[in-house]
């Protein structure tokens, strides 16, 4: 089932949230937790021995804070023995609800006004309403504090190629780095656009499809996405906005 695959975003409203990333954060951080048999990609990448897989994540991140003329820490687990594992949930569809219920119990850190503390939940199975989904992120929920990516890891595995061992791993990052960029607001969610490149028939997305924040995640996307050379998904617009963004 390779090809594309939606990437959606459920937005619960929370507006302020990027006004408070983009003024006042001075560290952001991502806490993994992950469903026993849904373990997320670790290591490097096997064509760029020397790079973490997680690196992506990190590098998004810390460019997306870059240039604002103070600095923000960005600090990211690159090994399991940094993330934490819950027990087989039993589950092969997820409710958004069922999905949320995760969260108090996993989660072990929130978010304040100088410290933005992510949170990114692997399990498996699939998203009831649309099993294609390959992720959903969840903001402005009572009782989950900053936004909250979950990634459906049998979806992501539909990217093993044995040729390509790299290539699943590249997806997952592609999809982890997509969803937080909708956490931190991009694409009308909370960033304002600077230019006209919303998707709108696909809703918070990005019209240019080589952006990172491109509704679908096909094939030749990731086998075209170099992290050895270039770990930065996100395209000028999306960097745009960021730029432009002075709460």
């Amino acid at each position: 089932m390779q090809g594309l695959l939606a990437l959606d975003y459920l937005i619960l409203s929370d507006p302020d949230r990027s006004s408070v990333y983009f003024s006042t954060t001075r560290s952001a951080s991502v806490e993994i937790a992950y469903e026993d048999g849904a373990e997320p990609n670790t290591g490097n990448f096997a064509v760029a021995p020397t790079t973490s897989v997680w690196s992506v994540t990190e590098s998004n991140l810390i460019n997306a804070f870059a240039d604002r003329g103070y600095t923000v820490n960005v600090t990211v687990p690159t090994d399991l023995s940094s993330m934490s594992e819950f027990p087989d949930q039993g589950r092969s569809t997820w409710t958004i609800n069922q999905l949320l219920a995760l969260v108090p119990k996993y989660k072990a850190e929130d978010s304040n006004f100088q410290s933005a503390k992510f949170f990114v939940v692997f399990v498996k199975g699939s998203l009831a309403e649309n099993s294609g989904v390959i992720a959903v992120t969840v903001s402005g929920a009572f009782g989950i504090g900053a936004p909250t990516v979950f990634v459906f890891k049998e979806i992501i595995n539909h990217f093993q190629d044995n040729l390509s061992p790299d290539k699943v791993r590249k997806a997952e990052q592609m999809t982890v780095t997509h969803e937080l960029g909708h956490a931190l607001g991009l694409v009308n969610t909370g960033i304002p656009l600077s230019s006209d490149h919303q998707d709108t028939a696909h809703g918070n997305h990005c019209t240019n499809t080589s952006c990172g924040m491109y509704w679908a995640l096909g094939d030749d996307r990731v086998d075209s996405f170099s992290p050895g050379t270039n770990p930065l998904i996100f395209g000028s617009e999306c960097i745009t906005d960021i730029r432009d963004y002075t709460p």
